[in-house]
């Protein structure tokens, strides 16, 4: 017999943008077979996910044990969603709303991106502003929330084809790594 499915929708307070949280969080709701979206807001990271009680604790659960090395979950607010599922799982364009999430550091180069630096075969060998979601300017480079790219001093550099394919792939480290960039 199959499962009831429920939805909840879960406001994540916090330093949850420009940590890697919403790659994150798409992550963990494809693995385990959800479905729903993620979105930056004013108040931090929305998510509606829908599937059967059991995987939505264990989403609830991965929240907080799998959450990305710099993110610091505050509060969660829950609520529970009506109607039917969306299709799958994705991520919305950020929703503006009042300004109360918290803007993380900038933080220094992680060993990813060292190692990208210091490769000669790389693209980014020696390149000083390489960064993903777990490194790089936060605090300096933001001017408004939600943290996209458009709304910090990065919104007149255009990212080449290569950055951009990375930047739009929730899978990759790079996705809405909003200060993304190389030598191009």
């Amino acid at each position: 017999m199959a499962q009831a499915i429920r939805g909840l929708g879960i406001t994540v307070k916090g330093v949850v943008q420009g940590v890697g949280f919403r790659p994150f969080v798409y992550r963990l709701a494809k693995k385990l077979g959800l479905k729903g979206y993620v979105k930056n807001t004013g108040e931090g990271v929305y998510i509606a996910i829908y599937g059967p009680q059991e995987l939505l604790d264990s989403f609830q659960k991965g929240l907080f044990e799998e959450a990305p090395p710099l993110a610091k979950i505050e509060e969660l607010e829950k609520e529970p969603l009506n109607g039917p599922p969306p299709p799958f799982f994705t991520v919305l364009e950020s929703a503006s709303g009042k300004g109360s999430t918290k803007i993380p550091p900038d933080v220094s180069t992680c060993k990813a991106c060292l190692k990208e630096i210091f490769d000669p075969k790389d693209r980014r060998y020696r390149y000083p502003f390489t960064n993903c979601t777990d490194c790089g300017p936060r605090f300096t480079v933001i001017e408004d929330l939600p943290y996209d790219r458009d709304k910090t001093t990065l919104r007149h550099f255009q990212m080449c084809p290569t950055c951009l394919a990375e930047y739009s792939n929730p899978l990759d480290r790079r996705f809405h790594a909003e200060p993304n960039a190389c030598p191009e």
